[in-house]
């Protein structure tokens, strides 16, 4: 299919996931290196090697998290997605932290409900979230449509722009809760971002835009049954990951 996210090309999509997959590659044998320094007690580094270990696992995060988004972006089959999806998590479990890590595992949790993905995947990141509790509204709403039994806590990490999701998941009327979620995509998501480290980066150096998705918009819509065919074209709205779960399930 064509491009997901127009604001690039996909010359410039096809490049980076190239460049990104090389350097991937580096740093994940850098890695293995600083495994076996650590098993053998070598010091090589100025810096600890335990620091320099943790520095490389978030640097693979980083570029696992690129060639996710790009993936998508860039009009790649569901199943590719899949299989970056999955890389994703696995670099996002031995690092992740509420400190720091609130919108990687957002994106973990919605993707993870739009892919349908297996139970053993997702309680990983449930594990995360019990380890290390961000106490958040949104995250918990994510987890409990999987575990009935969790508790949803009123507290916001960002208020802005993810607070007002709760005026969305509250909402009864589906007409209602729809016009809301397009409302959200349209004025307040994006707008409400300008503290993210991706936020107007395809102004700023278009070879290193991978996308914009609010796929917390696409959780919302599939959990809340909307219909999602009034939000093909919205801009940020993961479309064809909520239509093709809905002609699966």
């Amino acid at each position: 299919m064509g491009l997901r996210d127009t604001l690039n090309t996909e010359e410039n999509y096809k490049d980076g996931l190239i460049s990104n997959r090389e350097a991937l590659l580096y740093f994940q044998e850098k890695l293995r290196k600083l495994q076996s320094d650590l098993d053998d007690g070598i010091e090589n580094y100025k810096k600890p090697t335990i620091e320099v270990y943790n520095s490389t696992l978030a640097t693979i995060l980083s570029y696992q998290r690129d060639i996710l988004l790009a993936t998508y972006s860039s009009g790649n089959s569901l199943s590719a997605f899949k299989e970056e999806y999955i890389s994703f998590v696995s670099s996002l479990i031995p690092i992740w932290r509420k400190e720091w890590g609130y919108e990687q595992m957002l994106w973990a949790l919605s993707i993870g409900i739009l892919l349908n993905i297996d139970e053993e995947i997702f309680n990983q990141l449930v594990d995360l979230v019990k380890k290390d509790d961000p106490e958040d509204y949104l995250i918990d709403y994510l987890i409990q449509a999987r575990h009935s039994e969790w508790t949803v806590r009123i507290n916001y990490n960002f208020p802005k722009p993810y607070g007002y999701t709760q005026k969305i998941i509250e909402e009864e009327n589906s007409e209602q809760a729809l016009k809301l979620l397009k409302e959200y995509l349209v004025k307040k998501w994006y707008q409400g971002s300008r503290d993210a480290a991706w936020y107007d980066v395809h102004k700023q150096n278009i070879k290193n835009h991978v996308g914009y998705w609010s796929f917390e918009s696409g959780a919302l819509c599939k959990l809340k049954g909307l219909d999602y065919k009034e939000l093909e074209g919205v801009p940020y709205f993961p479309y064809d990951l909520v239509a093709e779960g809905e002609t699966e399930e």
